[in-house]
């Protein structure tokens, strides 16, 4: 009975795990580089557009919604025009060819502009952007596709780029953070215009409190981290969960794993992201992922199972094909369930900062971290403060999403 003792074994599962770690390393280390070169990659750039925004970034953003609003009316005009502007991007980015175009254009084309601004060259990124957005405006006006929109944009476009101009290059000396305060006025109109005046007026004032304590910069360092973490888990998780709302043998494998996944706690998950993407922001957002996304996929499973099984049969009985019920029919009343879902997302995200601070991630976690630390409770408080306001925000916004889905305005309409 010699084997029995000592009772019981001891069972080397940490040796083992490490040593499947370092199995994976090995075996796929050039794509956990790729992995991490591409989170760090979207949250520095994010970051630096909330922190610093250029006039650039904001003409991409603004040409990308026109492309979204008119792709379905006309597709084929905005495709193209999309295509080219890619293609443009990537050869200046890679072989400076929107240079040759600018220095092959007349003068005159550029000359007032960088006579106006004060500019010593021509930012050829810029010119492909306003070019772009020019295009979509033009086919808009062409085939009198949702004008009031596309005039919104463009206009809210014209208005931001005037407003930076002047708040950077009339007064910069009352304002003493105008770039702060030009992003502070955008997030507090897109409450406004998502969610109403209430949380308009709240975003101003609070985002304003985050300025004036002089935790901007670390907020929104905060605020892309969340945002690119909860948009992997988004992604991952939406389709595991329309998987598993077809498939019954998908479900029951998958809740043990997202069971695990919500009761373990979140600084194992630190283990192995550091051991495979080392210190910085990158494992802050791989254990975000890990830790935010369960609730995405049990919403997403939960919405479409729970929609009527006859509104189903009656789509299956107009001739649709399953991939037409899943997006025309399914997708869209549970959109309600599934913005749920990402709502809850976002705010497990927003509750690993801390953590994701300790690792050296960065932003408010880290403030409040070395307040912990260091037993400053000013240092604390003023980042606790602003992780609060960004919750709020953050969360009325999703929210008021939610509440303008068709299916809540129909039930809302109902009641």
């Amino acid at each position: 009975m010699s084997w029995l003792s000592p009772f019981p074994p001891r069972i080397p599962l940490g040796e083992g795990f490490e040593a499947f770690n370092t199995w994976l390393k090995d075996h796929f280390g050039g794509l956990f580089d790729v992995i991490g070169t591409v989170i760090n990659w979207a949250v520095t750039t994010l970051r630096d557009f909330l922190t610093e925004p250029q006039v650039t970034q904001l003409t991409a953003i603004a040409a990308a919604i026109l492309a979204v609003l008119l792709v379905r009316a006309r597709p084929i005009p905005v495709l193209v025009i999309v295509g080219s502007t890619i293609a443009l991007y990537v050869g200046q980015a890679t072989f400076e060819l929107g240079n040759t175009l600018v220095n092959h254009s007349p003068p005159q084309l550029f000359l007032w502009a960088m006579h106006l601004f004060g500019q010593e060259k021509v930012e050829s990124n810029l010119v492909i952007g306003i070019v772009a957005l020019i295009a979509l405006v033009v086919v808009a006006a062409v085939y009198r596709i949702r004008l009031p929109l596309v005039a919104a944009v463009a206009g809210g476009w014209l208005a931001v780029i005037l407003c930076g101009w002047l708040l950077f290059g009339a007064i910069p000396e009352v304002i003493g953070q105008p770039t702060a305060i030009l992003m502070m006025l955008l997030l507090s109109t897109l409450a406004w215009v998502v969610a109403g005046w209430k949380l308009g007026v709240f975003s101003l004032v609070a985002l304003t409190l985050v300025i004036s304590i002089e935790q901007w910069s670390n907020a929104m360092s905060t605020l892309a981290l969340v945002l690119v973490a909860s948009l992997i888990a988004v992604v991952i998780a939406i389709p595991i969960g329309i998987v598993a709302a077809y498939s019954t043998v998908v479900s029951r494998i998958v809740k043990p794993v997202l069971d695990l996944m919500q009761t373990m706690p979140a600084f194992v998950y630190l283990i192995p992201a550091i051991f495979f993407f080392s210190l910085g922001a990158v494992p802050g957002v791989v254990a975000t992922v890990v830790f935010a996304m369960p609730p995405g996929v049990r919403l997403t499973e939960l919405g479409i199972r729970q929609i009527d099984k006859e509104v189903v049969e009656a789509g299956e009985a107009f001739g649709a094909s399953p991939f037409k019920i899943l997006t025309g029919i399914q997708l869209p009343l549970a959109l309600s369930t599934i913005m749920a879902g990402v709502n809850q997302v976002i705010m497990l995200g927003l509750s690993m900062v801390v953590i994701a601070g300790m690792v050296g991630a960065g932003g408010l976690g880290n403030q409040v971290y070395q307040g912990i630390s260091r037993n400053d409770g000013a240092l604390g408080f003023e980042g606790g403060i602003a992780v609060v306001i960004l919750a709020i925000f953050l969360d009325r916004l999703t929210a008021a999403i939610t509440r303008r889905s068709p299916q809540a305005r129909a039930e809302r309409a109902a009641a």
